[in-house]
């Protein structure tokens, strides 16, 4: 017996179990997509099957033993979210093009080099060596044929998989690739906002010597603020245009909310810059610091969304405070949904939802 696969997510395809991967009414020799996938395509209905972290490591092992190009893809706009420590660990001494997505979110005025040298820096300090890196946006095509070129060079006739966080855009970075280098016009992968759309490996012969491009699932960083959200905020949190970012003088006793996922406020002796790098979607609300527990308190899901009214009992809030010494300009970077840079001398008490993590590093931009 021949066991057909999914083209969109890669499950084996079924018609025996609705509530399992892979699942057709009627499966035939020419079936290619499963019930959950062709609904995602055609419907745009949101999957209710998702891979696990634990059928996402089986894979990634699997490919690790391999001898193949790997191309570890992470989201730009949401990098120390996605540049993901365990992925980091099993990826060193591989042959690595790290791939940041989604460029397209970005302000146009951006210096792409000085990303590709803040990414290379941030390499340099886990001491991860990677032999190329690219910015790309799959969604608008940028860049998609240096990237091209970059694999053709690097791949020496062996396979090339694509690896990284859900979300990050592998599917959609593949179905690009189709797209410029092929009579392929439409996505061949399912793609979703949805954390874990892929369930399996998909395979695609793409090279004229047989070799093929192979998606995986992606691991799912359970402090990514869409893990701990329903789909109904993720509209307003994803970022699906060009940024606009918002920017404030601020001083000492100012606060600025990110809806009502994040609290930052300033204690500083001089005004100092603040630049809030979200989606257009998000709302955001400068106040007094002695507001901020109010707000949280009888605005959570109302003025304040997301998270959602029926969300918002769900989550539990964290504080902690960071010192900037003013020498450099900062970014304070939430896990999922953006960051905040910071110009000026300060100590920021930052509240945000318990199981999200924050980090800080220098400014990406400028």
């Amino acid at each position: 017996m021949i066991l057909r696969k999914c083209k969109g997510c890669g499950a084996v395809l079924q018609d025996q179990e609705p509530d399992k991967q892979g699942f057709i009414p009627v499966l035939k020799d020419d079936s290619s997509y499963c019930k959950r996938c062709y609904r995602m395509m055609h419907y745009n209905e949101l999957p209710k099957i998702i891979a696990s972290n634990k059928d996402y490591e089986h894979v990634i092992d699997d490919v690790i033993q391999r001898n193949g190009l790997i191309v570890f893809v992470v989201d730009i706009f949401a990098f120390k979210a996605t540049f993901n420590k365990k992925m980091i660990d099993k990826l060193r001494h591989k042959n690595v093009i790290l791939v940041a997505n989604k460029y397209d979110v970005f302000p146009k005025s951006t210096n792409i080099s000085n990303i590709v040298s803040w990414l290379s820096r941030e390499c340099e300090k886990i001491f991860f060596r990677v032999d190329a890196i690219h910015i790309v946006s799959s969604k608008k095509g940028y860049y998609i044929d240096d990237l091209t070129n970059t694999i053709d060079l690097a791949r020496k006739g062996r396979d090339v998989y694509f690896v990284g966080c859900a979300n990050v855009g592998k599917s959609s970075l593949i179905n690009a690739l189709l797209k410029r280098n092929t009579s392929i016009k439409n996505d061949v992968i399912s793609t979703s906002m949805i954390p874990g759309t892929t369930l399996n490996q998909i395979r695609i012969q793409f090279f004229e010597d047989g070799k093929y491009l192979i998606d995986t699932p992606g691991l799912i960083n359970e402090a990514d603020i869409l893990n701990q959200l329903m789909p109904i905020s993720y509209n307003k949190i994803l970022a699906a245009n060009e940024i606009k970012p918002i920017t404030y003088q601020i001083t000492n006793g100012n606060a600025v909310m990110l809806s009502g996922l994040a609290a930052l406020e300033f204690i500083c002796d001089d005004a100092i810059s603040v630049m809030i790098y979200t989606s257009n979607n998000l709302y955001i609300h400068r106040c007094k610091s002695e507001k901020v527990n109010y707000l949280f308190e009888n605005q959570l899901g109302v003025l304040l969304t997301p998270p959602d009214f029926t969300e918002k009992d769900n989550i539990k809030y964290k504080t902690e405070i960071i010192e900037l010494d003013g020498r450099k300009k900062k970014d304070i970077w939430f896990s999922g949904f953006g960051f905040v840079s910071v110009k000026g001398k300060a100590k920021v008490k930052i509240t945000y939802p318990e199981k999200t993590e924050v980090y800080l590093t220098d400014a990406i931009i400028g």
